[in-house]
C-alpha cells in the first residue's frame, strides 16, 4: 500500500499475537518496523517471517522498564510515524477478594503505565514532525465488567479514557488517535493469564471460533489506510459466537 511505504512503525508486544500478526502484515506495505518485546528469540524469528521485505529493528525490553522512554528514543532517533501500543496482559481470573496483589499490580503496571508512557514518550515526536498515528489495543472488557476481571476491566477502562482524552487534546493537529476493541482472540493471551495452564487456556475457545491475531492486523491496515481526514475512533469486534464477554455460544 503505497500511503504507508516507508512509514516507520513502532510495535510494542510484537514477538507473539496481535503484535506479531500486525509486524508481517504491515511489513507487506513496505514500512519500516521497529519492534519491541522481551523475548528476543521470538522476535528474531518474526524478523525472518518478514524476511527483506522490508526494514525490521528490534528492541529486546520491557515496556515497564523505568529506563523505556530513553531506551526508545535511541531506538527510534525519536522518529516514529505509527505507534501501535499492543503490550498488555491480563493475569488469573480470581475474584478481587482472592487476587494475588503482585497479579493485580502486574496489570495495571503494563496495561496502564507503560502504555501512558509510551505515548507520553512519542507523541511530542509526532506533534513535532507534524502528525501520526496511534492505535491502542484495548479490550471490549473497556466497556464491559465481569466478575473475575476487575483489575483487568479497570485497566482496559483507563486505557479507553486515555485515548479519547488523547484525542481531544491532539485534534487538528494531523494526529490521528484510534483503538480497537477486540473480544476473543486466539492468540497466547489465555496461556499468559492462567500462567500456562494450556489445558485452561484452551478451555477459553472450545467448542467456538474466536476471532484470530491476523483479523486484528487487517482491522489496523484498513485504519492505518484511511485519508488523513479520516479517524476511525474505535473498532469494537468480537466473534460471532459472543455476545459479550460473558455471552458465549459453544457447539
Amino acid at each position: 500500500m503505497e500511503k504507508l511505504k516507508n512509514k516507520r512503525v513502532l510495535i510494542t508486544g510484537a514477538s507473539s499475537g496481535i503484535g506479531k500478526a500486525a509486524a508481517i502484515l504491515l511489513g507487506q506495505q513496505g514500512v519500516e518496523l521497529f519492534l519491541l518485546a522481551r523475548r528476543e528469540e521470538k522476535l528474531l524469528e518474526v524478523k525472518r517471517l518478514i524476511g527483506d521485505k522490508t526494514k525490521v529493528e528490534i528492541l529486546v525490553a520491557d515496556v515497564n522498564d523505568k529506563n523505556i522512554s530513553e531506551k526508545l528514543a535511541s531506538f527510534t532517533s525519536e522518529k516514529v510515524d505509527i505507534l501501535i501500543n499492543n503490550a498488555g496482559l491480563a493475569l488469573g481470573r480470581d475474584k478481587v477478594d482472592h487476587s494475588l496483589w503482585e497479579d493485580m499490580e502486574g496489570m495495571i503496571q503494563t496495561n496502564i503505565t507503560a502504555n501512558f508512557r509510551i505515548a507520553h514518550t512519542i507523541v511530542p515526536w509526532m506533534l513535532k514532525a507534524g502528525g501520526g498515528d496511534i492505535i491502542n489495543l484495548c479490550s471490549i472488557a473497556g466497556h464491559h465488567t465481569y466478575p473475575g476481571g476487575a483489575i483487568y476491566c479497570a485497566t482496559k477502562h483507563a486505557v479507553l479514557a486515555f485515548t479519547r482524552a488523547l484525542r481531544e487534546e491532539t485534534a487538528g493537529k494531523n494526529l490521528r488517535v484510534m483503538q480497537i476493541s477486540p473480544g476473543m482472540v486466539d492468540t497466547d493471551f489465555s496461556t499468559v493469564r492462567f500462567k500456562g495452564n494450556s489445558e485452561l487456556a484452551d478451555s477459553v475457545y472450545q467448542g467456538m471460533e474466536p476471532l484470530l491475531a491476523e483479523d486484528i492486523a487487517e482491522m489496523m491496515l484498513f485504519m492505518l489506510s484511511r485519508p488523513r481526514h479520516v479517524v476511525i475512533d474505535e473498532i469494537i469486534t468480537m466473534p460471532s459466537a459472543q455476545g459479550s464477554p460473558t455471552t458465549v455460544v459453544r457447539k
